[in-house]
């Protein structure tokens, strides 16, 4: 059994290495980093890395869980403020898209936009293997994904389950390219429009994926 180390100085040794990991997992991925290379910018030794995480993978999955969690927090609430809100009624789809997007939006905490860590991590595991998605996805975002699947067939109960399905993707996917791509909002609008104006970039967002929501099926 390993030693027990001093809970502050173990706290500050595990945020060090998470830290590390997510800007090395930023800069080469999942498959080119290396607890070596953790250990040495960190400077920390391997016993450190394994007494707090056990494996690289429990690692990324740790490090992505630290960004991810208060985010989907945050969701969780403003879901449960909005059915609070709603009591008997089904929640509008742009209110219920609105407390989807909107925090990631607003995971910097400054007013400023999306966390730029957390931004660079997002678009690294596009590039990840589908199995490194997979488990990601079930560990982090199961959960979330039933609840809001549950509320969104509740504001729209004849829509076919399949549908349902492949329209929470296709706007999941918008909103993902939308936090990441931003430099591509910057080319067609000549620099007028950017990342400083993430909260009209939300705003048409919620727009866009509720009117595409919600079309009738042919």
């Amino acid at each position: 059994m390993p030693q027990k180390m001093n809970p502050s100085i173990s706290d500050r040794t595990r945020q060090k290495i998470i830290r590390t990991t997510e800007k090395l997992f930023a800069e080469k991925g999942f498959r080119a980093m290396t607890l070596r290379d953790v250990t040495r910018e960190a400077k920390v030794n391997l016993a450190a890395v394994n007494y707090h995480f056990g494996s690289k993978s429990k690692l990324i999955l740790e490090v992505i869980r630290d960004r991810i969690e208060p985010i989907n927090e945050e969701r969780l609430k403003r879901l449960d403020q909005l059915i609070e809100q709603y009591a008997s009624k089904p929640v509008p789809v742009n209110a219920i898209f609105d407390s989807l997007f909107r925090p990631l939006f607003e995971s910097n905490g400054t007013g400023s936009g999306p966390n730029p860590a957390l931004i660079q991590m997002i678009g690294r595991a596009f590039t990840e293997p589908a199995d490194f998605m997979r488990g990601m996805h079930r560990d982090l975002f199961r959960d979330l994904t039933q609840r809001y699947l549950a509320e969104l067939h509740r504001s729209c109960p004849d829509m076919t389950i399949e549908t349902l399905q492949y329209r929470f993707f296709l706007s999941i996917s918008t909103m993902l390219g939308a936090t990441i791509d931003q430099v591509i909002l910057e080319n067609l609008s000549e620099s007028k429009l950017g990342p400083r104006n993430y909260d009209r970039v939300v705003a048409e967002l919620i727009n866009y994926a509720s009117a595409g929501f919600e079309q009738s099926a042919k």
